[in-house]
């Protein structure tokens, strides 16, 4: 039990439990973005492609930011 609640307090896995529940929330986000925004729009391939360039470059801006604030 001891092991188990050294484990839960750790950093490491702090940080890998919000990263998970970060990516499944920014992920639904961005789902409805390129449903709105792509299907809807009927835009090309290349704006889907540069849609993803910009959500990962955007998603890593925000989760460094979050990591500072929280501490983790």
């Amino acid at each position: 039990n001891e092991s188990l609640k050294k484990i839960l307090n750790s950093k490491a896995f702090q940080t890998v439990l919000f990263f998970s529940a970060f990516r499944a929330i920014y992920g639904a986000v961005v789902v409805v973005f390129f449903y709105y925004f792509g299907y809807k729009a009927n835009v090309g391939f290349e704006v889907y492609i540069l849609y993803l360039l910009i959500s990962l470059i955007f998603s890593r801006f925000i989760f460094k930011g979050i990591k500072k604030r929280f501490n983790l």
